[in-house]
């Protein structure tokens, strides 16, 4: 018997922009990158308002803008905090919004 995979919608808050980006517009650099030293006013007002939700592995993919197998490694490594859910095969893994926040604003990349 093959198995489907459920899929969840995830729909974005109601200051949601373009690809469910937060109070700023989406750029091609990423969600980062207006080339000062503090995180950008869009950045700052989600931290402030959802900064506690907590995320599914995929909700976490999505934020972050990248892949199963990197938010794999990452969380593997613990890089990224990640909380378990349950115990043994049925476990799954959560991530605050805040952690995952903190993360990418010290990934930037001074110039």
């Amino acid at each position: 018997m093959r198995r489907t995979r459920r899929t969840i919608a995830v729909h974005p808050g109601p200051n949601a922009g373009q690809n469910g980006t937060i109070g700023a517009k989406a750029s091609p650099t990423g969600p980062v990158g207006n080339g000062g030293t503090t995180a950008p006013a869009g950045i700052a007002a989600a931290a402030q308002g959802d900064a506690e939700r907590i995320l599914t592995s995929r909700e976490a993919r999505t934020f972050l803008r990248i892949g199963r197998t990197k938010l794999h490694e990452l969380t593997r490594r613990q890089v990224i905090p990640a909380y378990r859910i349950g115990e043994g095969k049925t476990s799954s893994l959560r991530y605050l919004r805040s952690d995952l926040l903190g993360w990418l604003v010290r990934q930037r990349v001074c110039r």
